[in-house]
């Protein structure tokens, strides 16, 4: 028996092989759309996809404080400590909210979108502070400056929830 026999691999078998591995990496590791297709993350569509879910984020939290105002300000609950407490930290979420919608940049093509977002955010700022206010000077006047922003800013949130932006699933 010959102890040193080689054994000789073809170059082409190689390259498919390390062609093959490279595919399989790729399919793994892509990013995907909400449909499961792989996402060419360019660099102005990667911007584009990061603002939209950020803002789809915003959008369910924001949905959320609304939730929390209206409970709020119907009264549910008789403690007025647990209602003030509930109030400053509804009003610390959306701030935080509005703070993180301030520091992302959004790309050319969503500044609308921004601008929207964060008027959005103020309203709900807004919202709160007068619910605040209303638990601290609980009046019928205060009451119902509180309940009108809030339909303000719930009518806000409807229309900012009308975008296409929103809507569609990612290219």
């Amino acid at each position: 028996m010959n102890e040193n026999q080689e054994i000789h691999i073809p170059i082409s078998t190689l390259v498919i092989l390390a062609l093959l591995v490279l595919l399989a990496i790729g399919g793994i590791a892509s990013p995907r759309n909400e449909d499961g297709r792989p996402l060419l993350m360019l660099p102005d569509v990667k911007s584009v996809d990061e603002y939209r879910r950020l803002a789809r984020e915003a959008d369910k939290e924001l949905r959320l404080v609304d939730g929390k105002i209206t409970a709020t300000l119907s009264g549910e609950v008789d403690d007025l400590f647990g209602q003030t407490r509930r109030a400053q930290e509804v009003f610390e979420q959306i701030l935080r909210i509005s703070e993180e919608l301030d520091r992302q940049e959004a790309p050319p093509a969503l500044v609308g979108l921004k601008e929207d977002l964060n008027q959005t955010a103020m309203s709900y700022l807004e919202a709160a502070r007068l619910t605040l206010r209303w638990l601290s000077i609980p009046n019928q006047a205060n009451s119902e400056q509180a309940q009108a922003r809030l339909a303000e800013a719930r009518t806000s949130l409807t229309e900012l929830e009308k975008s296409q932006w929103l809507q569609t699933t990612s290219p």
